[in-house]
């Protein structure tokens, strides 16, 4: 399973946190646009479910059947991570989550993604 992980600095990392999972329960309702709006056709990857789990400083956002991403929001950081079913849905996921965080940072978010070696068990 691939996956890539970033850590944003800012000092708005809960107010991203909590955006961004407003944003991904839209999409997530029924008369959503869905992820068709966040590039590839919804033919090609056939519909993609979105469910949000939220706390005050950390989030799970399942993109079914691609993957999920973990948020965690502290003071000075967001950390991001994301695990996939392949590398394709990978690059969906981190298309969509990317976009999304430098429009709600208007272009100033450094975002810089790095591969994770997965076999290694997550701290969290």
């Amino acid at each position: 399973m691939p996956t890539i992980e970033t850590r944003i600095a800012t000092d708005r990392a809960a107010r991203y946190l909590r955006q961004f999972c407003k944003h991904a329960t839209a999409m997530g309702s029924p008369k959503a646009h869905r992820m068709r709006m966040h590039g590839g056709a919804p033919s090609a990857l056939g519909e993609v479910r979105l469910r949000v789990e939220q706390a005050d400083t950390h989030a799970t956002i399942v993109f079914d059947p691609l993957g999920r991403c973990r948020m965690d929001a502290s003071p000075d950081d967001l950390t991001v991570r994301i695990d996939a079913v392949d590398n394709q849905a990978l690059q969906r996921i981190r298309d969509t989550i990317g976009r999304d965080l430098e429009r709600f940072g208007r272009s100033g978010l450094a975002i810089d993604w790095t591969e994770v070696d997965d076999t290694a068990p997550d701290p969290r």
